[in-house]
């Protein structure tokens, strides 16, 4: 089976300060130019990834991050963009057309707990962000961090979102390493804050296998769940292959010009194809950006929440649209 989708790195710059992650305060690396990102883009076709999602640090922070869309689409990807919003306004007409899935980083309902949580003062371009993309054509989604401070205010998203006529998308901050601030990992009520606002708005959705996995503990690494090398592809800033994921990164390996043959032929990548899941890291991990992927990939309870999830919310959007016109 092919790789579902390739989390593409453009950068590891970032322009907010989350309170939840510190990738804003690492050394970035040099990035990798245009022409080597339009080749591994056409790997990843050979491949079989049709979807990409270019993610960072901050994606609009690349100064060609246009051309690299563009190029994604002319090569048919389905493409994602995750922004803080920051930069937005200076970029949606650059951007127009080009992101299947628009998501704009939210993490309070109000300028005071949004802006607390990023580092910086944005929630009045936030706002300003939704207004333009909708103006534009676009159906940004709110793309909510549940946290252990902000679980509480989950019902208020849900009105931020109906005033905005915008979709919201509850993700319980994960499990990760140095990165990432372990104690706001999820809770039982985190879980039960997100289903109760999930039936009272209509405009809130999120993902059942998280919720289900979350309350199994993670993942088992004697029973792991975990597919990221055979579901996703982790390409860096700098060029190279993450395994067995950007977040617990074990290994590097340099693509120069390779990946195809990286990806199929590599001893590396199958040490950790092997490994994946089950190295020590892999306890209890909730990364959803690996494990989301994984879900669809094995038949089991997951696989069947995951399937529900997706066919659920492809309708309720549907009838949203329909509804905000």
């Amino acid at each position: 089976m092919a790789p579902l989708v390739a989390n593409y790195y453009l950068t590891y710059r970032c322009n907010a300060r989350c309170h939840f992650c510190n990738i804003w305060a690492l050394e970035p690396p040099e990035e990798a130019d245009f022409t080597t990102i339009q080749h591994n883009l056409k790997d990843l076709r050979r491949l079989g990834v049709r979807y990409v999602d270019f993610t960072g640090g901050e994606p609009l922070l690349r100064s060609d991050v246009g051309q690299i869309y563009t190029e994604a689409k002319r090569q048919g990807f389905m493409t994602s963009m995750t922004t803080n919003t920051i930069l937005y306004p200076k970029k949606a007409k650059e951007m127009q057309g080009l992101v299947d899935f628009l998501n704009f980083s939210l993490d309070g309902p109000d300028s005071e707990s949004h802006d607390r949580s990023r580092g910086v003062q944005i929630f009045d371009t936030l706002v300003e962000s939704v207004e333009l993309a909708h103006a534009l054509g676009e159906h940004p989604v709110l793309n909510h961090t549940v946290t252990a401070q902000n679980f509480d205010r989950i019902d208020e998203v849900g009105e931020l979102a109906r005033r905005l006529k915008a979709r919201a998308w509850l993700n319980p901050a994960f499990t990760a390493h140095e990165h990432y601030n372990s104690d706001k990992n999820p809770t039982p009520q985190m879980i039960a804050a997100i289903e109760s606002a999930a039936r009272k708005y209509r405009e809130i959705g999120y993902n059942k296998a998280a919720l289900a996995f979350i309350q199994d503990g993670g993942n088992d690494i004697k029973n792991p769940r975990c597919k990221a090398v055979d579901a996703v592809i982790a390409i860096s800033p700098d060029d190279k292959l993450l395994l067995p994921c950007y977040h617990f990164a074990q290994s590097g390996v340099a693509i120069d010009g390779k990946l195809y043959e990286l990806y199929r032929q590599s001893e590396e990548v199958e040490k950790y194809r092997q490994s994946q899941g089950k190295l020590s890291v892999c306890e209890g991990c909730t990364v959803w950006c690996y494990l989301i992927p994984s879900f669809f990939m094995g038949i089991d309870k997951y696989w069947w929440l995951n399937q529900v999830t997706y066919a659920g919310e492809f309708l309720a959007r549907k009838r949203f649209l329909q509804r905000v016109g």
